[in-house]
């Protein structure tokens, strides 16, 4: 149950981090070249920074988006350190800032990967948390919790 759930956050993952919620749109755009290739490697500048001012709601929403993915490599690798799945999620991170700006449909930038790993950070910590809570019976309630988010969040995107 726990890698199909993962499976399925990971697509929503791609398509929120990469498609922008609009596959043909994104696509459309990228292939008519409307969007220009660019790479941010200065935290909290760029495009992160909208009128002068830091935009916290989109650095909010990726710290959100990734904090599952701290949760489901818990759950996926009891044994892995910390710092594993950590650089796990920055790999991830990094890859999907590389395939955004490899087929120009956003901007390659270090304030999303930092703040993915942040959620991820965050993720795994919940986990940890509710392991010392819960011991062996935290990874079934999570999954029952993960498939109702995931039907909740499937109907929200796909509806709205």
């Amino acid at each position: 149950m726990t890698i199909f759930l993962f499976g399925v956050y990971l697509l929503f993952l791609t398509w929120i981090i990469l498609f922008k919620l609009d596959v043909f749109s994104t696509l459309q755009m990228a292939y008519n070249q409307e969007m220009e290739r660019s790479i941010n490697l200065i935290p909290f500048a760029g495009t992160a920074v909208y009128n002068g001012v830091l935009d916290y709601q989109e650095i909010g929403l990726n710290v959100l988006c990734f904090i599952p993915f701290g949760i489901y490599m818990e759950m996926l690798d009891k044994k892995a350190t910390w710092f594993k799945n950590l650089a796990v999620m920055l790999t991830v991170s990094i890859v999907y800032e590389a395939l955004q700006y490899t087929f120009q449909i956003g901007v390659a930038d270090i304030t999303d990967v930092l703040a993915n790993g942040f959620g991820g950070a965050i993720g795994i910590n919940i986990m940890y948390i509710l392991t010392s809570i819960w011991h062996d019976k935290a990874y079934e309630r999570v999954n029952q919790l993960a498939l109702v988010l995931t039907i909740i969040v499937a109907a929200l995107l796909f509806f709205t």
